[in-house]
């Protein structure tokens, strides 16, 4: 029997123990020798275990040494060899489940051996060859500067002066200046219009999620009160003036970040002055706060807040203020695949407290490309001298100024046909109080044909309104509007005048390619009622108008245009009295600055 011994108390006790080992192991391979055979030896020798061995040899480097096999023994000896790489390493406590303990600086560092075949230290490296590219350097900070002058001139002595320009700044700021010049002079006595205005936009970035848009504004425009003036009147032309002055501005913050749990924050305020007939003038203001709280995107909490305020002075000099206080709070979300809107609108118009609902339902009908709508809101208009004026340019000084509430409660059907083709309809009932009405003053011949505005008490009316929508990726865009309205009742006015029963718009823009530039329109409306100067109503005619322009690019710096107003050429009014231009025809080209 073998016996072997290990120790690992130091290495001068292991060299007595190594002494012991060998002379025990002499002896005991001495007395084998004698009593044991060859064939014995050989059995037991086989039955050997590898991994003794293995310790044998590795333990016992000094003892095999010295002990020689015996040269009877021809089974060969098996030698196992293991090589590996791995180097124990105690990990660093604070990297084990991220825990809390001290870390522990490691300053040992692996040295890495590439063996690089010689072939491939003999690459070289091939460049790729640069093409020299101009390079137009500014010396201010505007990145870029576009600025076109449209000029033109036409029949009628119809002159136009257009001048618009666009800065980008450094900072991603754009700012937009706008001129403007139009005046004609038509076949009619003091038949004439002179309009100036001066128009800023901007866009001005505060960081990556906020920016502030602005509007300043100037508008001018002065005419003549033409409507039943003879030619041969010897008045003077300041009897018969129709100038009005418009001057405001606006702002609006927008916020962009979606992540903010308030999504939509965009303040918005805007004040105007109007200067009209008499020195008469008001001032409006408004602010509008849209409010949303999104929780997901199936359920939304709005929380609108509006205020606006109009100061309306009279010739004689008296005062009228109109204010609004709104607060339009609702709940939006989308279930069984419907969009429901439900809230109330608690106001107060000139201290007088009113509380209407604020209904909205949308639904996809399934398996189709319709969509069905239904709500009920209420809408406040708070009026004054500006609106008026726009909507009819002969009225005369207000004698007082409303607030109009209409109550709508509508259903309509919005049809998707394909990604180009869209349309849809949708059927109102409206309950108006203190609709603005436009009736003709009885003429005198010393100031020229003017109009009154009345504010009918209440009315109520059901109207149909349709539009459809083609467009072709950015070559063709085809738009058409169309409005009914039928007055169900009217509390004091025998008829409403001035409004339009039917009104059709359709314009179109066409680019065939990028030089050539196409557009058109068609406007259809029936005639409204008026009186007469006997003080008898009559309805106008109806009226067709077509409108058809186009322009074509010579080169990168100039444009050719021009465009054609009533092209069936017939005169028509819109007004009683007051009769349109026949065929316009003007025409120019746009030069542009720098690009």
């Amino acid at each position: 029997m073998v016996t072997f011994l290990w120790c690992t108390e130091g290495l001068v006790a292991q060299k007595k123990q190594t002494k012991k080992a060998k002379s025990a192991v002499s002896k005991t391979l001495t007395s084998k020798k004698k009593k044991i055979n060859k064939k014995k030896l050989v059995k037991k020798r086989t039955r050997l275990n590898n991994i003794d061995k293995i310790i044998f040899k590795d333990l016992t480097q000094q003892v095999n040494s010295d002990v020689k096999p015996n040269k009877t023994d021809t089974v060969p000896e098996k030698v196992v060899t293991i090589l590996s790489a791995f180097r124990p390493q105690l990990k660093n406590v604070a990297k084990i489940s991220f825990t809390t303990a001290t870390a522990q600086n490691d300053t040992t560092s692996l040295v890495l051996n590439y063996q690089v075949p010689n072939q491939n230290l003999l690459f070289q490296y091939q460049p790729v060859p640069l093409v020299p590219r101009s390079y137009k350097s500014y010396p201010t900070k505007v990145l870029r500067n576009l600025a076109t002058l449209k000029v033109g001139y036409g029949n009628y002595l119809h002159q136009l002066a257009d001048l618009n320009t666009t800065l980008i700044d450094n900072q991603a700021n754009i700012h937009t200046i706008g001129i403007k010049y139009e005046s004609l002079q038509g076949p009619l006595h003091l038949q004439s219009r002179r309009d100036f205005g001066i128009n800023y936009l901007s866009d001005l970035n505060i960081n990556d999620n906020n920016h502030i848009q602005s509007q300043v504004f100037y508008q001018n425009n002065h005419s003549f009160r033409y409507g039943l003036v003879e030619d041969a009147t010897t008045l003077p032309n300041s009897n018969f003036e129709q100038a009005f002055s418009h001057v405001g501005g606006a702002f609006k913050w927008v916020n962009t970040n979606e992540k903010n749990l308030f999504a939509l924050i965009s303040p918005i305020f805007k004040i105007e002055h109007f200067t009209g007939t008499e020195n008469a003038n008001n001032t409006w203001f408004e602010i509008y706060n849209p409010l949303s709280l999104k929780f997901d995107n199936n359920f939304r909490f709005n929380f609108d807040f509006s205020y606006n305020y109009n100061q309306y002075q009279l010739a004689a000099g008296n005062k009228i203020n109109n204010a609004i206080l709104k607060m339009d709070p609702s709940i939006e979300m989308i279930k069984w695949n419907t969009g429901i809107k439900i809230g109330i609108s608690p106001t107060i118009a000139n201290g007088l407290y009113t509380f209407t609902p604020a209904l909205a339902i949308s639904k996809k009908l399934k398996d189709t490309t319709i969509t069905l709508s239904a709500g009920w809101h209420t809408i406040l208009n708070n009026n004054n001298y500006t609106s008026l004026a726009l909507t009819n340019p002969w009225i005369m000084a207000p004698t007082d100024m409303k607030i109009t509430t209409q109550e709508k409660k509508n259903v309509g059907l919005t049809f998707n046909s394909s990604k180009n083709l869209q349309y849809g309809f949708d059927l109102s009932l409206n309950d108006y109080k203190n609709l603005p009405l436009f009736n003709s003053v009885p003429h005198t011949g010393q100031v020229g044909l003017k109009y009154q505005s009345i504010f009918e008490y209440r009315a109520i009316t059901i109207e149909l309104e349709g539009n459809l929508r083609y467009q072709l990726s950015d070559q063709l865009l085809f738009k058409n509007n169309f409005k009914y309205i039928q007055f169900n009742s009217i509390k004091v006015n025998d008829k409403p005048w001035g409004i339009n029963p039917i009104e059709l718009n359709s314009s179109f823009t066409w680019s065939p390619n990028k030089k050539w530039s196409l557009d058109g329109g068609l406007d259809y409306w029936s005639g409204a009622s008026f009186t007469n100067d006997k003080q008898l109503p009559f309805d106008l005619s109806n009226t067709l108008v077509l409108n058809a322009g186009f322009s074509y690019q010579l080169t990168h710096l100039w444009k050719v245009w021009a465009k054609g107003e009533n092209l069936l050429d017939k005169p028509y009014q819109r007004w009683a009295d007051y009769p349109s231009l026949g065929m316009q025809l003007i025409a120019g080209v746009v030069y542009s600055f720098h690009k």
